[in-house]
């Protein structure tokens, strides 16, 4: 079996998001929605964030995909740029093991409640 070489690697990947996030975050936005289905790869390995439609200033409700979203979030706090951190984090977790987050609890209706109390410490 034969692979492509590419450039960089898994740390150079995630610093091309992470400043990619910075860009957003910079120009006094928020993503939102950020998680691995919203990262888009081209040709040449180079990383892009996708539903930009989503990102908006903080005082915004955002879309809540659950395993992604930041316990203080889920308790009901603003929503703010550490937020987006948040999911970047997750995000790098995913990258790292091959594991979406949390896939060993059932992402149910209580998915939200053990995540806030503490019960999924990935």
């Amino acid at each position: 079996m034969m692979m492509k070489l590419i450039n960089g690697g898994l740390k150079q990947y995630l610093n091309n998001n992470f400043i990619s996030l910075k860009i957003i975050h910079n120009k006094g936005l928020i993503h939102h929605n950020f998680h691995c289905g919203n990262i888009l790869i081209d040709f040449n390995t180079i990383a892009y964030i996708t539903d930009l439609e989503l990102c908006q200033p903080a005082n915004v409700k955002s879309s809540q995909n659950i395993p992604y979203v930041a316990p203080e979030v889920l308790r009901g706090k603003e929503y703010i740029q550490s937020s987006d951190i948040y999911r970047f984090e997750i995000i790098a977790y995913e990258i790292c093991t091959g594991f979406p987050p949390y896939y060993d609890i059932a992402h149910d209706d209580f998915m939200a409640l053990k995540i806030c109390k503490g019960f999924c410490d990935h």
